[in-house]
């Protein structure tokens, strides 16, 4: 008979289910627990970041808003200081300036001391003196250089000057090309001839009258024609205070015709106008320079085939015909004793006086 096996002991099979159980258990529960470690850690590692670069983020913008702070109030005092100074500086310059034209005895002292003031407004000077329909230069300087003289004594007929004749016609400063047609072949010439640059004329006022001409440029751009204005106005006013009053007559005038009486040149002196169509003149006056000075400048090369050829208006056509359709529009339509003052412009600068120059096809006056 065969032996019996024994019997499986259930408990110990129950034993070793329950130990692996058991590590299976703590090898989780050690995951787990170092998987919350972990995320833990990368929470606080992730918060931390973000906390230092909040507080940086924050700190940077309070120390950029006391620096801007500070450097606008520091900007604010600089530019307080530098405009008390520039003040005083111009005040300075000034009154030294008005003591040296004053203490000249003579016009020709006059004269020399306005053209070395303008060195502090231009580069480059010339001071013509009007004779008749010539100007004489009385003297002239390159304060680059220091070089003076290149143009004292020579004699320049008004007539080869357009923007000289306009200064002078209106007693007003004009801006203009720095070209032999505009400022004559020797201003041009001294100021530095260049179709793409301008030079300021200047006019030195006497009662009511042109007395010189200050014509000056710069060597990029435009004088300082506010300090160049300053100045010829006020030698204007010392040679004015020298000057002799004319004696007052005390004879009785014609009484003027009862008729409107047409002028029938281009004048400042409007009397003979109806004074209820004064305004309206001035401004047709000032129309007509605008106009041809904007074709003077604007159109240079055209100009001056235009002045060779004898044919300005072909040249010009559009410009001319839509400055003619305006004047015709605002002045003269309505107003009896107005004057075709574009066509007066027109010959006097832009044909520099010779009206044939504007062509055979030119229209003519304005009806």
């Amino acid at each position: 008979m065969d032996a019996q096996q024994p019997t499986p002991d259930p408990v110990a099979g129950l034993r070793e289910t329950l130990d692996e159980q058991r590590i299976t258990a703590h090898d989780q529960i050690a995951a787990a627990w170092q998987l919350h470690i972990t995320r833990l850690e990368e929470q606080i590692a992730t918060g931390w970041k973000e906390h230092v670069e909040h507080v940086i983020e924050e700190r940077f913008r309070e120390t950029t808003a006391r620096v801007e702070e500070a450097f606008a109030r520091q900007m604010e005092t600089r530019v307080a200081e530098l405009r008390q100074r520039l003040r005083r500086d111009l005040a300075e310059r000034l009154n030294q300036l008005l003591r040296t034209i004053r203490r000249s005895e003579s016009d020709a002292e006059l004269y020399a001391a306005v053209l070395e003031a303008s060195g502090a407004f231009a580069q480059r000077s010339a001071l013509l003196v009007a004779e008749g329909q010539m100007l004489r230069c009385e003297g002239s300087r390159d304060f680059t250089s220091g070089s003076s003289g290149q143009l004292t004594g020579a004699m320049i007929p008004l007539t080869s000057a357009s923007a000289m004749v306009s200064a002078i016609e209106s007693k007003d400063t004009v801006l203009a090309a720095r070209s032999s047609g505009e400022l004559s072949e020797q201003v041009a010439g001294f100021l530095g001839e260049d179709q793409e640059s301008k030079a300021g004329v200047f006019p030195i006022c006497v009662r009511g009258k042109v007395a010189a001409l200050l014509c000056a440029s710069a060597k990029e751009g435009e004088p300082d024609v506010a300090g160049l204005e300053l100045l010829t106005m006020l030698a204007g006013l010392v040679l004015e205070s020298r000057a002799v009053p004319a004696p007052v007559t005390t004879a009785e005038q014609p009484p003027a015709p009862a008729q409107v009486i047409r002028i029938t040149a281009f004048d400042q002196d409007l009397s003979a106008v109806p004074e209820a169509d004064r305004a309206l003149h001035l401004r047709a006056q000032r129309y007509a320079r605008a106009r041809v000075a904007e074709m003077r400048l604007y159109k240079a090369s055209q100009v001056r085939a235009g002045r060779a050829q004898s044919d300005l208006y072909s040249q010009l056509k559009d410009e001319i015909d839509a400055a003619r359709e305006g004047f015709q529009r605002e002045f003269l339509s309505g107003c009896e004793s107005m004057v075709d003052y574009l066509h007066l412009e027109l010959v006097r600068t832009l044909a520099n006086g010779d009206a044939a120059l504007l062509g055979q096809s030119y229209p003519g006056p304005l009806g």
